[in-house]
Formats: structure tokens, sequence, C-alpha cells
């Protein structure tokens, strides 16, 4: 089970989602208008995000003399949602899942769900 975020971590994780490409702390901190943290506070968002297993380290980019290592999530925005609502053991119940595709088919569109299926098999 993927443990909660702050609501700091997730301003940084909607931004890292939408992103198509990693990013430094720098660029983390310069394209979030509204955030709610200070940009020195980055780096203590991030290194949470990397210890709950959400962001990786993607790349380094030589910036000046130093470089500067890029993030990118470890896992979508959809696996985070699935992984943070179930536990290990939750996941391992079959009936349990069963029950959740269940409840994802009542609210879904049944025809694109077949398409999407049979494109898959």
């Amino acid at each position: 089970m993927i443990k909660h975020m702050t609501n700091s971590e997730e301003q940084v994780m909607k931004l890292l989602w939408q992103s198509d490409r990693a990013l430094s702390c720098t660029e983390i901190a310069e394209l979030s208008v509204d955030k709610t943290w200070k940009d020195s506070y980055i780096h203590t968002i991030v290194k949470s995000l990397i210890k709950k297993g959400i962001v990786k380290v993607e790349a380094f980019e030589l910036v000046s003399r130093s470089y500067a290592r890029k993030f990118a999530p470890r896992i979508s925005y959809d696996e985070y949602v699935l992984l943070s609502g179930f536990s290990t053991k939750e996941l391992n119940n079959t009936e349990r899942m069963y029950d959740f595709i269940l409840t994802i088919l009542e609210h879904s569109d049944v025809d694109r769900l077949k398409s999407f299926i049979k494109d898959k098999l």
C-alpha cells in the first residue's frame, strides 16, 4: 500500500504526472504556480516522495558547474489511486478485487471497455 501524500506532495506529483519529461527541483518550483510551500522546501518534498516510492531519479543534468537530479513519477496517477486505496492483503484478495472491478464496471462505458479488452487480447 502506498502511503498517503501531503497537500504539498500532491501538488508536486500533479505537476510530475502532467509533465512529458523529468523535472529538476528548480523546474518543479518554477512551474508550481499555486504552490503552498516555499521554494526552499522542494528538496524535502521530493525526498519524501522518493522514500514513499512514488518518485524516482530519472536523470542528471549539468547545470553551470554542478549536476542537478531530474525526477519522474515511479507510478502513474491511476496506479497511485489504486494502490493508495488497497493494502497488500486486499490486493491479494481475489474476492475484494472482483468487487472493486464490478464497481468500476458499473460506472463505466461498457462498449468502450469491451473494445479495450478486445484490443488487449
